[in-house]
């Protein structure tokens, strides 16, 4: 009789303990200067001051880690308690994930080489007759599908910034699909001169909203509570004020 209720009470006890929540584990590319890694080997940014503002004001304790962009986005999709930043977000993509809320916006453009006069384009079709680079399982990557561009004939597929840019640079490729804040950076990194490039065409009807986004599986709570956190950070000013700080 004694067992039994020495087994009932410390079971009673085990569960008034409180539960914490599992660490997020909080998973980005490389994107300067929305998100790099420093000299000193730690992960900076614009978004990553707002995403850890973020966290850190909905109170979750997670672990940051840099990734390719293909690693980045396969993790998001499969381990249940991850999050990712900055992805765009589309109707093919609406359904994977929890969208905590926007971040950023960008606009997306097809780049070229100065140097290039041979580059004309009015409409998205006219670049079908280049050879269009852009980022492994990047969004760019399934618009220009949908668009009818195939992989090897018209469209040409990097897995690193680093060698999109290099293969515009040495002819592999005459156009490259990027964004309006972070090209120049990459181009950089590259090693490469950014005063070289022409923006050639404006895409029209792509996603530009950058968000923060949850694994599909995440429990509703932490969800909440991520998506409140925003809100306020927002509203009272301190999400303008980073954005601000990195003039962007």
């Amino acid at each position: 009789m004694f067992k039994h209720s020495l087994f009932f009470i410390l079971s009673i006890c085990l569960f008034a303990l409180p539960i914490h929540a599992k660490q997020l584990l909080v998973v980005t590319e490389d994107l300067p200067p929305l998100q790099v890694t420093q000299e000193d080997g730690k992960i900076g940014g614009a978004m990553v001051d707002i995403v850890t503002l973020l966290l850190e004001e909905a109170q979750i304790d997670y672990h940051l880690q840099m990734y390719p962009w293909a690693r980045t986005y396969d993790i998001a999709l499969k381990q249940d308690n991850a999050l990712i930043f900055s992805i765009l977000r589309s109707e093919s993509r609406e359904k994977d994930f929890h969208w905590i809320g926007q971040i950023y916006t960008l606009k997306s453009y097809l780049v070229g080489l100065k140097d290039n006069s041979k580059i004309k384009i009015n409409n998205l079709d006219d670049a079908k007759q280049y050879a269009v680079g852009t980022i492994r399982d990047d969004l760019a990557e399934t618009y220009l599908k949908e668009k009818g561009f195939a992989e090897d004939k018209n469209l040409y597929i990097s897995s690193k910034y680093t060698r999109l840019w290099q293969m515009l640079y040495n002819g592999r490729t005459t156009l490259a699909f990027t964004n309006s804040t972070v090209w120049p950076h990459e181009i950089k990194t590259a090693g490469l001169d950014p005063s070289k490039i022409a923006i050639h065409y404006e895409i029209p009807d792509i996603s530009t909203k950058l968000y923060i986004a949850a694994n599909k599986n995440l429990d509703e709570q932490t969800v909440s509570k991520l998506k409140h956190a925003l809100t306020r950070i927002k509203s009272d000013g301190r999400h303008q004020a980073i954005l601000d700080k990195w003039k962007i």
